[in-house]
């Protein structure tokens, strides 16, 4: 760690030589992503633009650009242990764009916010769209990166035709089981052997902590389709859909996906329970996905760290069962803070480094267990979080490394060396 802080330091001093001679308990998925981030207009900071230097006198050591080269590299500097990854949409992906240049620099993991949602893959029965699925794959595969997909059952943003049936009936058991079949084996065997993870199912475990989401929780899965096999549970729509996405793609990573996880142990029990009893069954699940939408205050990391070490006990039973953090990003604002700004002071600078530092030691300490194979951000600056606006609207929100115009923040630095965020909050005060 020290001979890394040297290369940092001594790269930051050829930067500076260079420009002298030069011149938030979480809310669930449903209720983040109703918004097409497609149509959102880019951030002028994505737009094709180049940042001009700055004099030598105001070139910051630590508030750069994201991109810049004397910036370490995130998935590098985890590179030995985990893979660091962040959640797209492909308008930001111009080559020519400034995030272009961010987002390959710093990861070698992503995922589509929202374009491989069912609403948007198969809007109407029979019609697929896969343009913009095909155009993140392309990217992916261009710059080498390990490729997610999100997300191929879940009860939220799906179309309209998906639970219906005849004359304004629900679907019966036998119409919606065809329709995740169909659906499965056409998306995944699509991207076989180019997308490496599936969230194939997402959200299913009750709030309540009592077993799976159902109809008062806006799912439908279980009472259409209910016990198919006559032991008594009726998430048999869960086991379907990992064996339909293992016969489109028999090396598929296969995940099941689910929020606060890392914050809720009646939660987390719940889906232990179901997990454990499908591996049991024999279904070809290969590991868990911890959302992680938290707040700079909640959950404490010891809480946290005890639900990834729960989760990867599931190797008694499956050895290559892994855990991963598939949605990661970290509130300013407690949850019942109702207000919509927060100035965010070298106090709350400090907080938040400390969050993020705490985070990624204890990412890495699991990473080495071989308990965490994958930590990936929802998102990759401030300036295009789904954290503006939601759960308060109007509100502005500061969750993630990046600030709102792709400068380092000093939780970028405290992730990649604890000891070098306070270095960058006096440079900020």
């Amino acid at each position: 760690m020290k001979n890394r802080k040297m290369l940092i330091a001594f790269s930051l001093v050829l930067a500076l030589l260079f420009s002298a001679c030069t011149g938030t308990v979480p809310e669930p998925e449903e209720n983040r992503d109703v918004l097409d981030t497609n149509t959102a207009e880019p951030n002028s900071a994505e737009k094709d633009q180049t940042v001009e230097p700055q004099d030598s006198e105001e070139t910051a050591s630590y508030v750069l650009p994201a991109y810049d080269d004397s910036v370490p590299s995130l998935c590098e500097t985890y590179g030995d242990v985990l893979k660091i990854g962040a959640a797209v949409n492909t308008d930001q992906l111009r080559e020519t764009s400034d995030f272009y240049q961010v987002v390959t620099k710093h990861y070698n993991t992503f995922v589509t916010e929202n374009e491989m949602k069912p609403m948007y893959l198969n809007p109407s029965e029979g019609d697929f769209f896969f343009d913009a699925a095909d155009r993140f794959v392309e990217f992916g595969e261009s710059v080498g990166a390990t490729l997610r997909g999100h997300t191929l059952i879940w009860h939220s943003q799906v179309p309209d035709w998906w639970f219906g049936g005849e004359n304004g009936e629900r679907a019966t058991r036998e119409q919606l089981l065809a329709r995740m079949e169909t659906y499965i084996h056409t998306v995944v065997s699509r991207y076989q052997g180019r997308i490496h993870t599936w969230d194939v199912v997402n959200e299913v475990i009750s709030d309540t902590g009592n077993g799976i989401r159902r109809d008062n929780e806006g799912s439908q899965y279980a009472s259409i389709i209910g016990d198919l096999d006559g032991d008594g549970e009726d998430y048999d729509y869960i086991e379907q859909a990992f064996y339909f996405a293992r016969a489109a793609d028999p090396d598929a990573q296969l995940i099941i996906n689910d929020y606060s996880l890392e914050s809720d142990p009646a939660k987390l029990n719940a889906f232990y329970d179901v997990v454990k009893a499908l591996l049991e069954k024999g279904v070809p699940i290969d590991g868990a996905g911890i959302q992680a939408h938290i707040q700079i205050g909640y959950p404490v990391v010891e809480l946290f760290e005890a639900a990834i070490e729960k989760l990867a006990e599931l190797k008694e039973i499956n050895p290559d069962f892994v855990v991963q953090i598939t949605e990661l990003d970290v509130s300013i604002f407690d949850w019942n803070d109702q207000s919509t700004t927060k100035e965010i002071t070298p106090e709350l600078q400090k907080k938040f480094a400390e969050r993020y530092a705490d985070l990624f030691e204890m990412f890495r300490r699991q990473a080495e267990k071989g308990n965490l194979d994958m930590v990936v951000t929802w998102g990759v600056y401030d300036g295009r979080s789904w954290l503006d606006n939601y759960p308060v609207e109007g509100r502005t929100n500061a969750p993630l490394l990046f600030d709102r115009n792709m400068m380092t923040k000093p939780a970028f630095w405290g992730v990649i060396d604890r000891d070098l965020s306070p270095e960058a909050i006096a440079e900020l005060e």
